[in-house]
């Protein structure tokens, strides 16, 4: 269950957990993020770090579709 973009969707949908917007500061922060969590994987064996791209860029698409769906 994705969280809620912004904050008045969670306050609207009751949801407890914080927002994207409350989480991250922006789509650069949160791929910073993905990013380093993803370097760390990889220095512990867990994935290649020719997949580390493509997996940033697919977060960057999720982090889209799921802001989107705010304007709508």
């Amino acid at each position: 269950i994705p969280f809620a973009a912004t904050s008045e969707e969670r306050a609207r949908t009751k949801d407890p957990r914080a927002s994207i917007e409350e989480r991250y500061s922006s789509r650069a922060a949160y791929l910073a993020k993905v990013r380093a969590a993803a370097d760390a994987l990889v220095q512990q064996g867990y994935l290649l770090g020719a997949d580390v791209d493509s997996l940033v860029e697919r977060s960057g698409a999720q982090w889209d579709w799921v802001t989107s769906r705010a304007t709508r």
